[in-house]
C-alpha cells in the first residue's frame, strides 16, 4: 500500500515538474522574427545568406569607417550612447546586431566566430563599406573583433577593444557541454535572471534604467537560448592571445577601454592585452562597470573621437 502511495506521489511530482517546465518553456521566446514583426520593430534590415539582419548606418559618405560590434549578451543598443556621437563627429558608422541577437535572425547553426566573420564580411560588402576600417567591441564582441582585425590586418587600421572577454582558459564547465542539462538551464536559470544579471555588472545601474527594457525586448523572439548557449560552447571558451600578438606585430592601432569596476573582466586583465599589443593606449574609466561606453558616454566618446582624430 505504502509503495503505491509513495509511486503515487513519484508520479505526481514528475507531472508536476513537467508542466512547470513547459509552463516556462511555452511563456519564454513567444515571438516569431518575421515579415510583420521586422515591420512592427522598424529600422532597417538586410538579407545575408543566414538571415536577415537588422543595422543601422549613419554619418557621411565620405567618413571613415567605424563598425561597432556587441557583446554576447545585447544587441546593438548596447551602442545607443555612442553611435549618435561619432556619427556627428564625421566618421561613417555601422552598429548591427550579432545573428542571435537583437532583432537578427538566429539561424540553426553553431554560433562560432566563422559564423560572425562571415555575417561581417558579407554586411560590409552588401552596404559598400570601404577600408580602412576601424573597429570598435566591447565584451564578449571583442573576439569577433579581434579575429576579424587579425584576418584584415591590412584593412582594419584600429582596433578599439571596450571591456574585452577574449582570454579565456578554454575550459566548459560539464553543465553547458551536456545538451539536455544546458538547455534546461537556460530556460530554468539563466533566462529569467538574464537581464538583472547584466543590470548587476553596471557600476551604478540606477543610472542605465532603460537598459533594462532593452534588453527584455530581445528576449522575446524565438531562439535567442540557443544563440546564446551555442555562443557559450564556440566563443567564450577561446583564448585569443596568439590572435593578439599577431595584431601587436602589425600597424594596427589599438586603443583599450575599461571600466574602472567592471566586475565581470577586471581591470587587471588589460595587462595581458597591453603584453601582447604593445602599441595599446589604455584609457580607464572612472564610476563605470562593465560596457563603460553605455553607462559612462561622456568619458568613452571623447577618449575614442580623439584616438580616431589623432592618427599617426
Amino acid at each position: 500500500m505504502w509503495k503505491k502511495i509513495l509511486g503515487g506521489l513519484a508520479l505526481t511530482g514528475l507531472v508536476l515538474v513537467a508542466g512547470a517546465f513547459l509552463y516556462v518553456i511555452f511563456t519564454q521566446e513567444t515571438e516569431e522574427l518575421n515579415e510583420k514583426t521586422r515591420s512592427d520593430i522598424g529600422g532597417t534590415f538586410i538579407q545575408l545568406s543566414n538571415g536577415y539582419v537588422h543595422y543601422e548606418l549613419a554619418g557621411p559618405d565620405t567618413g571613415a569607417t567605424v563598425i561597432l560590434v556587441h557583446g554576447a549578451g545585447s544587441g546593438s543598443y548596447a551602442w545607443d550612447n555612442n553611435f549618435k556621437a561619432l556619427a556627428k563627429s564625421g566618421f561613417r558608422v555601422l552598429r548591427y546586431d550579432l545573428y542571435g541577437r537583437g532583432f537578427s535572425d538566429r539561424p540553426q547553426l553553431a554560433y562560432d566566430t566563422t559564423l560572425f566573420y562571415n555575417q561581417l564580411l558579407e554586411l560590409i560588402d552588401t552596404l559598400q563599406l570601404k577600408p580602412p576600417y576601424s573597429i570598435a567591441a566591447v565584451s564578449m564582441g571583442s573576439t569577433i573583433g579581434i579575429h576579424f582585425a587579425k584576418n584584415k590586418l591590412g584593412e582594419v587600421k584600429n582596433l578599439i577593444l571596450t571591456d574585452p572577454a577574449s582570454l579565456s582558459d578554454g575550459k566548459l564547465p560539464w553543465f553547458i557541454k551536456t545538451p539536455v542539462v544546458s538547455s534546461l538551464l537556460m530556460s530554468v536559470y539563466w533566462y529569467p535572471r538574464a537581464v538583472e544579471k547584466q543590470m548587476r555588472e553596471y557600476y551604478n545601474p540606477s543610472n542605465v534604467p532603460e537598459y533594462r527594457e532593452k534588453s527584455w525586448k530581445q528576449l522575446r523572439y524565438k531562439g535567442l537560448k540557443r544563440a546564446m548557449l551555442s555562443s557559450w560552447q564556440h566563443v567564450l571558451p577561446l583564448n585569443m592571445t596568439s590572435d593578439l600578438q599577431k595584431i601587436g606585430q602589425s600597424d594596427t592601432r589599438v586603443l583599450l577601454v575599461w571600466g574602472k569596476y567592471d566586475p565581470l573582466v577586471p581591470p587587471m586583465t588589460s595587462q595581458h592585452y597591453r603584453l601582447a599589443m604593445p602599441q595599446a593606449v589604455y584609457v580607464e574609466i572612472d564610476s563605470a562597470g562593465h560596457l563603460s561606453n553605455y553607462e559612462r558616454p561622456d568619458k568613452f566618446n571623447p577618449a575614442v573621437i580623439n584616438f580616431l582624430r589623432n592618427e599617426e
